[in-house]
C-alpha cells in the first residue's frame, strides 16, 4: 500500500530516503499547486452583434428663389385699380347762411411701383411692395362744376403665406392671415375724406388668389412627391466605409415628416426628414434591404439632418499581449523570473491576462491570471484596463521567485498605468473615410452631402479575437435634390 503511493506521487528521478522525506515532498507540491497553477477562467466573449443607432436624414428640394420673384413680377400687373365713381354729398359748405351739398364725379388709379421681393418671415413667406395712388373729384352739376380737387398718398402691402405640405404630399398655400398695410388708404379730397379700402383690397386679394393658383401650379409640375419617394428610395442604401478591416454601414428609412421650407442663399428649400435605423458591421455585409413605398406625412421637425452612426474600432488581443510582455519583461528579469508565455482572452465581461512564470531555471513555470476591465478615455482616445487584479489569492511560499514577484505592491499598479492603448489614429481613418463615401452623386438627380465628427462613446464589447470600441459619430446627412 505505501509503495504503491508513493510511486503514484512521486516526480520521475526523485528518489525517497524516508517517510519523513514523502511527507515533505508531497507537501511541496500541494502548496506550490494551490500557490502558483490558479484555476484558469473560461473562455467567455461577448456576442457580436451589428452597431445600432437612431438618425435622421434630410431630403432637401431647392428652388430658385429669382424664378418666383419673377413670376410675380410678371404676373401681378403695375395699375391694380383703375377707379371711376360718383360720390354723394364729397363737400360741404355754409354759403349765404344756405347749407351747400356737393355730389361729386372720382377718378384716379392706384399702381403698385416696386417689385415683389420674397423673403422668410417667422416660417412664412412674405412678400412686400410699395402702391402709390392717385385720384381727382370734381363737382357734378352746372353750378359746381368749377369745384375740383386731388389727393396722392402711398402704402406698402405686405402678403403673407405659408407653404404646406398635406399628408397626401399635395402642396397648399395657406394666405389666411391675407395681407397688411402701413396704413388706411385714405386721401382728403376738397376737405373730404375719400377711403380706399373698397377699391385697393378686392383687387389685392384677386391678384392674390393669382398667386396661390400660380405657386401651386409650379408645385405639381416640380413633383414634390415623386422626388420625395425617390429620395425615399435613395435613404435605403448599405455602403462600405471602410475595407481594412471591412466595415459596411446600412441605413433604413422607418418614417418621414416634412421640416417646412426656408429660404437660404436666394433659395427656397423645403427638407423632407426621414427618421433612419443606421447599423453598422465589422465584417461580411449585411443583407440588402428592398425600400418599401413612400408612407404618409408624418408631423413637422424642427432639426432635419442630424444624422449618427456607430464607428468600431476593434484592438487585437495580440497587441495587448504584446504590450504586456513587454512591460513585464525587465520586471520579471530583476526578480529573477522568466515569463515564459502571455495568454489575453475574454471571460464573461472581463479581460484575462494569463501569465506563465518560471524561475530562473528550467523549470516549466506556472500559471497566474489577472483580471481587467477595459475602459475608454473618451478625451484622450485612449483605451485603459482598470481594476486589474488577480484571479485568486495567490500567496506564493515564502522566499520563491514567483512570491517575491506577486509581493510587489507596484507591480499590478504599474502595470495598470502603463497598460495603454491609442485608438485615436483607427478612428480618425474610419470617421474620414466614412465623410469621403457619404459625399457622392446619387440617381434620380440626387447626390449626397454629409459631414461627420465623434461625439461620445457608446460601449465595449470583448469578442473572441480584438477588444472592439464603439464611439458615437455624428453630423448631418442631407440628400440635395436642384443644387
Amino acid at each position: 500500500m505505501s509503495q504503491g503511493f508513493t510511486s503514484a506521487c512521486r516526480p520521475a528521478g526523485l528518489r525517497v530516503r524516508s517517510a519523513r522525506h514523502l511527507v515533505a515532498v508531497v507537501c511541496w507540491f500541494a502548496i506550490t499547486t494551490t500557490a502558483y497553477a490558479a484555476e484558469k477562467p473560461p473562455f467567455a466573449p461577448d456576442p457580436g452583434a451589428p452597431a445600432v443607432a437612431q438618425s435622421s436624414v434630410s431630403a432637401t428640394i431647392q428652388i430658385g428663389m429669382r424664378a418666383l420673384d419673377d413670376a410675380l413680377e410678371a404676373r401681378v400687373p403695375r395699375r391694380l385699380v383703375s377707379i371711376n365713381d360718383r360720390e354723394t354729398e364729397c363737400w360741404h359748405k355754409r354759403i349765404l347762411g344756405r347749407e351747400i351739398d356737393v355730389d361729386c364725379v372720382y377718378s384716379g388709379f392706384v399702381e403698385r411701383v416696386g417689385g415683389i421681393p420674397l423673403r422668410a418671415e417667422g416660417g412664412r413667406l412674405t412678400a412686400a411692395t410699395p402702391l402709390f395712388g392717385s385720384m381727382e373729384a370734381q363737382g357734378v352739376g352746372r353750378l359746381v362744376s368749377r369745384i375740383h380737387g386731388s389727393a396722392q398718398g402711398q402704402m406698402t402691402v405686405f402678403a403673407s403665406a405659408r407653404p404646406q405640405l398635406r399628408k397626401d404630399w399635395s402642396v397648399s398655400l395657406d394666405m389666411s392671415d391675407g395681407f397688411r398695410r402701413t396704413e388706411p388708404p385714405v386721401l382728403t379730397i376738397l376737405g373730404f375724406r375719400v377711403n380706399m379700402t373698397r377699391y385697393v383690397e378686392p383687387q389685392i386679394r384677386k391678384q392674390l388668389a393669382r398667386v396661390k393658383g400660380d405657386f401651386e401650379a409650379k408645385m405639381r409640375a416640380i413633383r414634390i412627391r415623386g422626388k420625395a419617394a425617390s429620395a425615399w428610395r435613395q435613404a435605403f442604401v448599405t455602403m462600405p466605409i471602410l475595407d481594412q478591416p471591412s466595415v459596411t454601414l446600412q441605413t433604413i428609412p422607418q418614417s418621414v415628416a416634412f421640416s417646412g421650407l426656408r429660404i437660404r442663399s436666394n433659395m427656397l428649400e423645403g427638407s423632407i426628414e426621414m427618421a433612419v435605423t443606421t447599423q453598422t458591421t465589422v465584417g461580411a455585409a449585411p443583407p440588402f434591404v428592398t425600400p418599401t413605398p413612400l408612407p404618409p406625412l408624418g408631423n413637422d421637425v424642427a432639426e432635419p439632418g442630424k444624422f449618427s452612426l456607430i464607428v468600431p474600432v476593434g484592438i487585437h488581443y495580440d497587441l495587448v499581449r504584446q504590450q504586456v510582455q513587454d512591460l513585464l519583461a525587465a520586471r520579471a528579469q530583476t526578480g529573477g523570473m522568466k515569463i515564459q508565455e502571455v495568454t489575453v482572452y475574454p471571460s464573461v465581461g472581463k479581460l484575462i491576462i494569463g501569465l506563465r512564470i518560471s524561475g530562473s531555471g528550467d523549470d516549466a513555470g506556472e500559471w497566474v491570471y489577472l483580471t481587467a476591465s477595459p475602459q475608454v478615455d473618451v478625451g484622450a482616445q485612449v483605451l485603459q484596463f482598470a481594476n486589474l487584479a488577480l484571479t485568486t489569492d495567490s500567496s506564493a511560499s515564502p522566499g520563491s521567485p514567483l512570491a517575491g514577484l506577486l509581493g510587489d505592491p507596484t507591480l499590478i499598479q504599474g502595470l495598470q498605468q502603463q497598460l495603454k492603448v491609442t485608438l485615436k489614429d483607427k478612428m480618425q481613418a474610419i470617421i474620414a473615410s466614412a465623410n469621403v463615401r457619404l459625399n457622392r452623386p446619387l440617381a434620380d438627380g440626387f447626390r449626397s452631402e454629409g459631414n461627420l465628427a465623434v461625439a461620445g462613446f457608446s460601449r465595449v464589447s470583448l469578442l473572441s479575437d480584438e477588444v472592439r470600441i464603439e464611439f458615437r459619430a455624428a453630423g448631418d446627412l442631407r440628400l440635395l435634390y436642384g443644387l
